[in-house]
């Protein structure tokens, strides 16, 4: 776990697909979400086949390409999203970790460890994470959230501090969409 944490406390940037599925009792069906995400410690672009959403750290912009809508706003950390890379460099200020062995996924041995909080204020009961032992990137990571909702990440084709173009994470408005600019100078 402290071989985990170091490791990405060394990663200034990450490309990667993922695939997220969401499950509960209480949705009538499952969520699932596919797409490219690269971000920075700052910044971040996530792209899906209806939707891109990308901010440098100021401004966020989200296209949904179904409504033909860019909506611009001012960002704000939202402390109840979930980042990948900042749970994985701090994890162990709030989780208990165990190592549950090791797993062959995608032909790949993987540690498995398994994540419980140190207490009841943590956004997750249970986080469970697949390391590939060549690299000690994580592939897989399974959270069950406090209302009992199960989040399962698959990610694959994985670069580590991609060189990226200077304006990566700054979005183009397409013409012809309807723009909503819900900034305070906006």
């Amino acid at each position: 776990a402290q071989r985990l944490s170091e490791h990405y406390d060394g990663i200034a940037s990450m490309r990667l697909r993922f695939v997220q599925t969401a499950t509960s009792t209480f949705m009538d069906t499952d969520e699932r979400y596919a797409g490219d995400l690269v971000f920075t410690d700052t910044s971040y672009r996530i792209e899906t086949s209806n939707q891109t959403i990308v901010s440098d750290g100021i401004t966020t912009w989200v296209y949904n390409r179904g409504q033909d809508q860019v909506i611009i706003n001012d960002f704000v950390e939202d402390e109840g999203a979930f980042s990948l890379t900042t749970f994985l460099r701090s994890f162990s200020e709030e989780y208990l970790s165990s190592w549950e062995g090791t797993q062959t996924l995608d032909g790949q041995r993987h540690d498995r460890l398994r994540l419980l909080p140190r207490d009841g204020l943590t956004a997750f009961r249970q986080v469970d994470l697949w390391v590939r032992q060549s690299d000690t990137l994580v592939t897989r990571l399974i959270a069950v959230d406090l209302n009992d909702v199960r989040m399962v990440f698959d990610l694959s084709e994985i670069v580590v501090n991609p060189p990226l173009p200077t304006d990566y994470f700054k979005f183009e408005v397409p013409a012809d969409v309807d723009l909503v600019d819900l900034r305070e100078d906006g």
